[in-house]
């Protein structure tokens, strides 16, 4: 280690070594027994976490990962990752009623979790143990680490029984939001943890959150401020919740070169006519990874908190197996009015939130939930067959 942050990190590597012996996460191996395996060990490597709140270093931390790419046994791997939109709904709730809202960050979590076969064996990284000729060591996994190909789903088993043991119900809509207990909703996304929850029942919000942290090695960041690279601020009452992501903006903003481009006021031209490269006399991409790093990173905005970009991002979507110059082109205006508009933030208020989605000029659709969570439809022509005022509840 010959960088500036070297005595940092080999402090966080030997806090770390020290959370997985404790853990009892691995199982030595003489000399004969590692001569005599028959299946291949797996590598494994430090790498650098560092956790954010706001844009801010909170907490940062080394993990022994392995090398997953060189695991070709393993069983079944699916584990159910949470989704945006009952993030939304607890947001709503916040925004409307002035819950309380809490963020738990694992640290180790993939720790925890018992694996259920007995011949996975790995070599411990370059320079464990310390020493120029130091041997590579070689030891059998009794508990899952980081990058284990089945290790998300050994660590939602193990979480969800033991948040089902709290006492929580699970959702039948999305298997990672976990149902009021007293008051309190949980949403779990992989080792993220979000609790949202009223004043009435902040003390049962207390001994479940002491009960995670009993259990697991989480984070306690306090008031949520950022999830899932989303930030979330607050007016001193609580009751105005809006959200932004102009941290993440700005990185993929650099990311690709645009953070020094000028903004545009709209994401797509209005006259731009898409089509395929043969079609326009241009030439193919041969590399096409660019293109579509791009288009994942424009797209994760999109279905966060930038819904005005979705019909661009679905448009130049369609050509992500095939791009050319034009596409690009496009692709890099989205991210113009991205750098344009990434002070800009959606807005829950307690007053109720309205939601409009306009489809090319003839239809629109309104949600309004200050009028009794009911649904209300609007048509611009008089498809409601209403010439007074063409609209249809």
């Amino acid at each position: 280690m010959e960088r500036p942050q070297r005595n940092h990190w080999k402090r966080a590597i030997e806090e770390e070594s020290t959370s997985i012996l404790l853990n009892n996460t691995f199982s030595t191996l003489n000399s004969r027994e590692a001569w005599q395996l028959q299946v291949k060990p797996i590598g494994s490597k430090w790498v650098d976490k560092t956790t954010h709140n706001l844009g801010v270093s909170i907490w940062d931390n080394e993990r022994l990962v392995i090398k997953g790419y060189e695991q070709t046994d393993f069983g079944e791997t699916y584990a159910a990752f949470g989704k945006l939109t009952p993030f939304w709904y607890l947001v709503s709730l916040i925004g409307r009623y002035g819950w309380n809202m809490h963020h738990l960050d694992g640290v180790t979590t993939c720790l925890n979790p018992e694996i259920d076969d007995d011949d996975i064996y790995i070599t411990l990284p370059e320079g464990q143990p310390e020493g120029p000729n130091a041997p590579n060591i070689i030891v059998g996994l009794r508990k899952a680490l980081d990058r284990l190909e089945q290790a998300p789903l050994l660590w939602h088993d193990d979480i969800n029984a033991f948040l089902l043991w709290l006492g929580v119900t699970q959702s039948l809509a999305d298997p990672n939001l976990y149902l009021p207990n007293d008051g309190i909703l949980i949403l779990l996304y992989v080792d993220g943890i979000c609790m949202s929850y009223p004043e009435a029942p902040s003390k049962a919000a207390i001994e479940v959150k002491a009960k995670l942290l009993e259990k697991y090695k989480f984070t306690n960041l306090g008031p949520a401020r950022q999830f899932l690279g989303i930030e979330i601020h607050r007016d001193d009452i609580g009751t105005r919740i809006s959200l932004g992501q102009k941290a993440y903006i700005t990185t993929i903003l650099r990311g690709f070169g645009t953070e020094h481009t000028h903004g545009v006021s709209t994401p797509m031209h209005p006259n731009l006519k898409l089509g395929l490269a043969k079609d326009r006399g241009e030439k193919e991409f041969d590399d096409i990874t660019e293109y579509q790093a791009v288009m994942g990173s424009l797209m994760y905005a999109a279905v966060a908190t930038w819904p005005d970009i979705s019909h661009a991002v679905a448009a130049l979507s369609r050509y992500n197996s095939w791009p050319s110059t034009s596409h690009m082109t496009a692709a890099k205006r989205v991210l113009q009015y991205l750098r344009f508009t990434a002070n800009f933030r959606l807005h829950f208020t307690g007053n109720g939130i309205s939601i409009g989605i306009g489809i090319g000029i003839g239809i629109g659709i309104g949600i309004d939930i200050d009028i009794g969570n009911s649904l209300v439809g609007y048509s611009y022509p008089d498809l409601a067959n209403d010439s007074m005022d063409r609209k249809s509840q």
